[in-house]
């Protein structure tokens, strides 16, 4: 324990910093579970339906088998780009697209697809092609995608732009990574080192595992060498056979039978070692779920779902195990305590039965394999249970005990579940939004605000209303619609041109104006005064007779753009209205910070009004919008005794039911009629 201890310590640093790639590794390989029990219960059922010689069924299932096993990389591909997507601001299923894309580039280019089905083959280029896509997406902080967007135009330019150069490089990335395997395996191959003797099999085993710690298959990139090697056997087993030669203790089935139990780095240990030590229910469950496949030597659950791959504890013996498995196996077949191996075993043969068979159908291979398998649970011991502490604190704090092995599947369906019934509530004010503006019903009223001292200077409110095909109005339920989809700042250039329009067929006098209510979206864009003035412009409406009422949640979002926009206005001879005065966090020093003329008082600071402390703080506020030179309006007023009190409070108009309700352009030319002013 004082070697791990240490070593524990020397990893310290990057082990914290590399904690979180550990954890989502783990996540990602726990999704995949019902794919891998689906698999090794194909196995089974194929050894059992052989066993029972019912070869067409067992031939099927095996047929499955190994179709799910091509499925797997491109399924954690999939797992691994949606699971990722969710730590940036992308949509999944472009992230997804992106990561398939890439992953299939680089399999295609580095020869990585299986001869059976053609899909990409290997699980590292799989989390290589999600990950390339997260550091992608959140270097150069990709936005989802909205049709229902006003600068959809230029969003999507962006994103073709963005995934041109993505593939662009992604292409010129493979070729490198295909130079690179190449200049590799030629490295590798020009070792002047024979794996059929002592010295040139330790070091083609330690290449073996050092590969295989970074998820690489090293005997597919070592291919030529396990060639050579599997035809020496052969010619070796064949000589034996006819008397001319004595077996090599090293040949293929030395490698197969005692050096790969349960997969490289000889991980039925480990996953003995989990199963028997382990109190992380999470690693308890993942072992169970890996138990079927490395019984046939598969080990990829274990190897990305722990994780093994980069993790600087694990790494360790399960590079140093195969190595210390040679020198046990070459030892008891030097020393002649077993024979040689006779016969070359087929990789996916189960641990016990391969050393068996291997060794010409005797025990003794059985009990060897045995030794080893025990010897390597007691190599993993430490390691594992170092790791499986850190493990267990880094997460005590976040996670409790039992949330592992259910939270990750939960989370993520429920974050499925939320993301499609989001999508469904964004298709169908989609839907109703297109509907409206393709009918276009919408038509704007106007709410007169009286002086509470008799004069002329009469004023009135914009507000959106909808007119349906039976000819309904409909109250303004659908601005949630538009503001769900981020269309606030259309409707309010609809609104200022409806509004523009009425006002040209209107004759107001000095005083006399009309207030247009702007979202916080449109407010805060950085254009929004040089648009609202030009189309003041354009439709030949003087300034004087407008005012642009802004909400408190303007004022409190500390958008850059604010200030300047409101001044711009100001100075063009716009009033500047803040509405719902009361109703939030807005105080007494914004009405001196920013350039208002104008504050309503909402309904809300009324109701509260019915006590004594409720009146006198209603009059302080009133004091208050005086104090800094506004002009100040009750709204809500719908009774006389409620008009009373705010003009004894000294509010300079009113507006509510008491004195009118909105209504079209026809009463607003009606009452201006009525004040000879039309």
């Amino acid at each position: 324990m004082t070697f791990v201890a240490s070593l524990h310590q020397k990893f310290k640093t990057s082990h914290i910093a590399s904690h979180s790639y550990i954890y989502d590794l783990s996540a990602i390989a726990l999704l995949l579970i019902p794919l891998t029990l689906s698999n090794a219960f194909a196995v089974l059922l194929g050894h059992s339906l052989n066993l029972l010689e019912f070869k067409e069924a067992s031939n099927l299932f095996f047929h499955l088998s190994n179709l799910l096993i091509n499925i797997y990389p491109l399924s954690f591909c999939i797992i691994a780009g949606y699971y990722l997507s969710h730590k940036t601001t992308f949509s999944s299923a472009s992230f997804i697209i992106y990561s398939v894309v890439l992953f299939y580039l680089l399999s295609i280019e580095s020869g990585s697809l299986s001869a059976s089905f053609s899909f990409p083959n290997n699980p590292l280029l799989a989390l290589l092609s999600a990950s390339i896509t997260y550091l992608y997406c959140y270097r150069f902080n990709l936005q989802q995608l909205e049709p229902q967007s006003l600068d959809f135009s230029s969003r999507l330019f962006k994103h073709v732009l963005h995934f041109f150069i993505f593939i662009s490089s992604a292409f010129f990335l493979s070729k490198i990574m295909v130079k690179g395997i190449n200049y590799f395996t030629a490295l590798i191959g020009n070792i002047n080192a024979d794996p059929l003797t002592f010295s040139g099999g330790l070091i083609y085993q330690t290449v073996l595992g050092l590969l295989g710690s970074i998820g690489v298959n090293g005997h597919n990139m070592l291919f030529t060498i396990k060639q050579t090697i599997y035809a020496e056997t052969q010619q070796n087993i064949a000589d034996w056979t006819a008397g001319e030669a004595s077996l090599h203790i090293i040949n293929q089935g030395f490698y197969d039978a005692f050096l790969s139990m349960g997969g490289s780095g000889n991980t039925i240990s480990l996953l003995l070692c989990v199963l028997l030590f382990s109190k992380e229910k999470n690693h308890i469950m993942l072992a169970l779920a890996a138990l079927p496949l490395v019984l046939f030597n598969i080990n990829e659950i274990l190897l990305f779902g722990l994780p093994i791959i980069f993790n600087p504890l694990l790494i360790v013996p399960f590079v140093a195990l195969p190595i210390l498995s040679f020198l046990i196996t070459y030892m008891a077949i030097f020393s002649g305590i077993i024979s040689p191996v006779s016969n070359i075993v087929d990789w996916m043969t189960p641990p016990l039965i391969s050393g068996y068979i291997a060794m010409g159908n005797n025990v003794e291979g059985s009990l060897l394999q045995l030794m080893i398998i025990i010897i390597g649970i007691f190599v993993y011991r430490p390691f594992y249970l170092a790791f499986a502490g850190k493990y267990a604190l880094h997460h005590k704090s976040a996670i409790t005990n039992t949330a592992i092995e259910k939270s990750i599947f939960q989370s993520l369906l429920n974050s499925a579940r939320s993301s499609a019934a989001s999508s469904l509530k964004h298709s169908s004010a989609q839907k109703r939004i297109s509907h409206m503006l393709h009918r276009d019903g919408f038509l704007m009223h106007y709410q007169l605000l009286q002086p509470v001292t008799k004069n002329n200077a009469i004023s009135f409110e914009a507000l959106l209303r909808y007119q349906d095909s039976a000819g309904n109005l409909c109250p303004p339920t659908f601005i949630s619609d538009f503001q769900l989809l981020n269309m606030m700042p259309m409707l309010d250039k609809l609104v200022i041109d409806k509004v523009l329009t009425d006002m040209q067929k209107m004759k107001l006098s000095e005083g006399q104006r009309v207030a247009i209510n702007i979202s916080v979206a449109s407010i805060e864009e950085g254009d929004f005064a040089e648009h609202f003035i030009n189309r003041l412009k354009y439709f030949s409406v003087p300034p004087q007779w407008l005012e642009v009422e802004i909400t408190e949640e303007a004022i409190l979002s500390g958008n850059a753009h604010l200030l300047n926009t409101l001044k711009t206005l100001k100075a063009y001879g716009i009033k500047i209205v803040m509405d719902d005065f009361g109703t939030g966090y807005a105080s007494f020093p914004h009405l001196f910070q920013y350039p208002f003329d104008k504050i309503k008082l909402d309904r809300s600071l009324l109701l509260g009004a019915s006590t004594p402390k409720g009146k006198q703080l209603y009059q302080l506020i009133a004091q208050m919008g005086h104090i800094a030179d506004c002009e100040v309006v009750a709204e809500g007023i719908e009774t006389e005794e409620e008009f009373q009190f705010v003009a004894n409070c000294g509010v300079d108009k009113i507006q509510g039911f008491l004195i009118a309700k909105p209504q079209p352009l026809l009463f607003v030319q009606q009452i201006l009629k009525r004040k000879g002013m039309f």
